[in-house]
């Protein structure tokens, strides 16, 4: 039974990878007041997000079956699996991440009788690049899973405003992720760190330490549009020949990107690195920072890029107006616009002033995005 001093919260999430709604996870865990709450987490196989609240004395079930894609099967095994640890673990709140935990876990929490599902969309899955069907498919699971929970945390304004179906906006209540960097290494020490990590034969980022870096930290996904930016830094380095584009972390397309740095001749110019732990601290290596997706929660990179002083280009899509406005701290292009992106990027790259001026006003905006806020806000809820 959960202490009658202490709430437990049982935190559900698919993937233990490194991502946006992991860290939201994990930064929920380990601030929530300890003498209030008793946290344990439940996700799919091992990874970052398992190590990281082991080693912070949490308790963790990890389920094989819990996978990303969809398999009968699995859907059926993680199922009954969940019911038995819900029912054993007898939660006051059980907190639901993610799309296909979200759906089984508030369907398993309502089946036990949980007193309180919080459901928190890190972003709706019929934004990403899919068939119509799918997409109709995807929406009403999302619905059923915000009917079926008695809170529904959605990180971004724009999140809330695309969510527009019977019943919904009442249970639906806009909280921002908060995100706090205290530790970011200096310019010189990142560029080093950075140039030792990058997985580039051709060409060393080394004999660039003292270029323009154009940067950018995102998973290679297609929701991601990184073809984009790399596309105009092809058009960028005929004006900007001292142009580097890094790019910070791995994903499916890391094989597709690199044929189009070759096909393009930009083997000198686009650097990959991998993905690197704690990958934030060295945002003061970019003179610029670029997001050009197609689809975006929020964009905790660019809460990151303003806390390390970067001033940031990226798309007018979900919630990335919630922190940039465009003309005051960044700028916005829409997405897939491959000409806007690049007149954006060499609107800054060429003026030092506004450069400044725009980190300056992001500063000061992204230290609006705190963890203690976010986590005041989500114990409100609880």
């Amino acid at each position: 039974m959960a202490s009658e001093t202490r709430k437990k919260v049982l935190f559900l999430i698919t993937k233990s990878t490194q991502g946006g709604a992991q860290q939201y996870v994990f930064d929920l865990m380990v601030n929530l007041p300890q003498e209030r709450f008793e946290c344990l987490l439940v996700t799919g196989g091992e990874g970052p997000l398992v190590d990281q609240v082991r080693n912070e004395g949490f308790k963790v079930y990890t389920l094989s079956s819990l996978k990303r894609d969809i398999s009968l099967f699995d859907e059926v095994r993680t199922f009954f699996t969940l019911l038995r640890i819900i029912k054993k673990e007898k939660p006051d709140v059980l907190h639901i991440n993610s799309s296909k935990a979200a759906a089984l876990g508030s369907v398993a929490g309502r089946i036990v009788g949980c007193k309180r599902i919080i459901f928190t969309s890190h972003g709706w899955a019929f934004n990403e690049d899919r068939p119509n069907w799918q997409k109709t498919i995807f929406k009403a699971v999302h619905w059923l899973t915000i009917l079926l929970s008695h809170q529904t945390i959605v990180v971004s304004t724009g999140l809330q405003k695309q969510m527009r179906l019977p019943f919904t906006a009442r249970k639906m209540k806009v909280i921002h992720l908060g995100r706090t960097i205290a530790n970011f290494k200096t310019k010189d020490d990142a560029r080093g760190i950075l140039e030792m990590n990058v997985q580039n034969t051709q060409a060393r980022l080394l004999d660039y330490h003292n270029d323009f870096w154009l940067g950018t930290i995102a998973e290679l996904h297609p929701i991601k549009r990184l073809n984009r930016a790399i596309d105009s830094v092809s058009a960028l380095i005929k004006k900007v020949p001292n142009l580097r584009f890094i790019i910070i972390h791995d994903g499916q397309l890391r094989a597709r990107l690199e044929q189009q740095v070759q096909d393009l001749g930009l083997q000198e110019h686009v650097f990959f690195t991998g993905t690197i732990p704690d990958a934030a601290r060295l945002l003061p290596a970019f003179d610029l920072f670029v997001l050009p997706s197609k689809s975006e929660a929020l964009g905790y990179v660019l809460i990151e890029a303003g806390q390390a002083g970067v001033p940031v280009v990226a798309t007018n899509v979900g919630g990335i107006p919630d922190i940039v406005n465009d003309g005051t701290n960044g700028l916005l292009v829409e997405p897939d616009d491959t000409p806007a992106l690049t007149n954006a990027l060499y609107e800054l790259i060429g003026n030092d002033e506004k450069r400044n001026q725009f980190a300056q006003a992001h500063f000061k905006k992204s230290m609006t995005f705190t963890v203690e806020k976010m986590v005041s806000e989500t114990i409100a809820v609880y």
